[in-house]
């Protein structure tokens, strides 16, 4: 699979950044011509700086939409093309991924635009699964966000039959293809499949409750659509419970849709069925991240491979980072034991706890004296109802225990464990309980 970034925009945009050129005369003669005819060529200079900005902002455009044309034409023939992302593209797209808001991360990495009825159409952007993985996993090599504005333009009807190329999950089995093969991702089902990724899997039954409206234990389309119409941010605020709203959601070619209620929208579906979508979707976005570290496909990762996943887009000082790597890379020079898949896994699912892993946490030390090794594990298993593996808990140690004592203290792991989920925008989708001032 292509690992390649359109870097065209990014070149074109710094010439937008030059200075234009200054073609207004000398003050000499500028004090010999009259007021009215200053300002007159005041507005003629005014105009041509408009035209040459608009010039460049629609060649940066024409630019992207070409390159990211030509990167899937690539893809569709099997030519690999060779990654020339750099750490600052990279840096760019974990902003991107933090601080933006959902519909603007939507935007940056959503790379089809849906046009809808004839002639000219309705124009939405869309997504495919690949664009999904992107939006959430920091310093992503397998697929790249293309940028606000430049997408692929594609039909109902190319969609409906699916005669269009996009990138593909290699996992097999993959829920992301089953979707994507049913048609592209709709914001609104980014802000879901968002949700059910950032939600606790000890929480799932609350975020069925809220979909379930009638409180009957089955969700209908209907249902769905009249929640995630509320539960998308919109520019300038959330959306609203309005019959347009759900309406639109209920037209849409959305692939989830299709997949979760059928083409015509006359299927339900139950907790299971939403507990059985969670799971299978993290278990394939976490076998995706695996493989960007097993290349080999071998089933294992090294230790430090590990600790460059935990380490990833922290905010730790990059001296202090490296500091940390080498003590890990230190205890196991090599690949020697390594970790399996399994153990990745568990480590995830003890990760995506967040502020419920926060909280065991100082649950079991109100003495402020910090956990032992077997302590961390016990809390592990709270949070995620899976044992985590005792090498990866002393690859853990090795990596966050910065005085060697033993011990895990908030001040130690807080960087990288509590802040995990920011880093994914996980917080942006997930359900807040809030029971007085308790809020998880």
């Amino acid at each position: 699979m292509s690992s390649w970034r359109v870097l065209t925009s990014v070149r074109l945009v710094r010439l937008t950044s030059a200075p234009a050129c200054q073609t207004s005369a000398p003050a000499t003669l500028l004090q010999t011509r009259s007021g009215s005819s200053f300002a007159k060529n005041e507005q003629q200079q005014n105009k041509n700086n408009q035209n040459q900005n608009n010039g460049q902002k629609a060649a940066i455009a024409l630019a992207s939409a070409a390159a990211l044309g030509l990167k899937l034409y690539y893809d569709q023939q099997g030519i690999s093309l060779q990654a020339q992302t750099d750490d600052d593209d990279f840096a760019h797209e974990n902003r991107v991924r933090m601080y933006m808001a959902p519909d603007k991360i939507f935007n940056y990495f959503a790379s089809f635009q849906l046009i809808s009825g004839s002639g000219q159409g309705r124009k939405t952007m869309m997504m495919s699964p690949m664009d999904f993985y992107s939006a959430i996993t920091p310093d992503c090599t397998l697929a790249h966000g293309v940028g606000a504005g430049a997408h692929v333009d594609v039909t109902e009807a190319e969609v409906g039959k699916n005669q269009f190329y996009m990138e593909k999950s290699p996992i097999k089995g993959s829920i992301l293809n089953e979707i994507g093969s049913l048609g592209l991702l709709s914001y609104s089902d980014f802000c879901f499949l968002l949700t059910m990724l950032s939600t606790p899997q000890r929480y799932i039954d609350t975020a069925f409750n809220l979909f379930d409206v009638t409180g009957d234990g089955s969700i209908e389309a209907k249902e769905f659509a009249y929640v995630s119409t509320k539960m998308a941010h919109k520019t300038g605020g959330f959306g609203s419970y309005t019959n347009l709203d759900q309406e639109e959601i209920l037209a849409s070619s959305s692939g989830l849709l299709n997949y979760l209620f059928g083409k015509d929208r006359t299927k339900s579906i139950n907790r299971a069925d939403i507990k059985k979508l969670q799971a299978d979707l993290l278990e394939e976005i976490i076998e995706l991240e695996f493989s960007e570290y097993d290349k080999e496909g071998s089933g294992r990762i090294s230790e430090s491979d590990l600790c460059k996943f935990l380490l990833k887009n922290t905010k730790i000082p990059p001296k202090k980072k490296a500091t940390m790597l080498k003590r890990v890379e230190k205890m196991w020079p090599s690949k020697a034991r390594g970790i399996s898949l399994p153990s990745f896994k568990n480590l995830f699912y003890v990760l995506a706890g967040g502020a419920e892993l926060e909280r065991a946490l100082f649950f079991l030390d109100v003495e402020g004296i910090g956990v032992d090794m077997e302590e961390f594990r016990k809390i592990s298993s709270w949070v995620s109802q899976k044992e985590l593996s005792d090498h990866v808990a002393k690859v853990l140690f090795v990596l966050l225990d910065d005085d060697g004592d033993g011990r895990f203290f908030k001040e130690e792991v807080g960087p990288v464990l509590f802040d995990w989920r920011q880093s994914r925008g996980f917080e942006k989708g997930s359900i807040h309980v809030s029971m007085g001032q308790l809020r998880i």
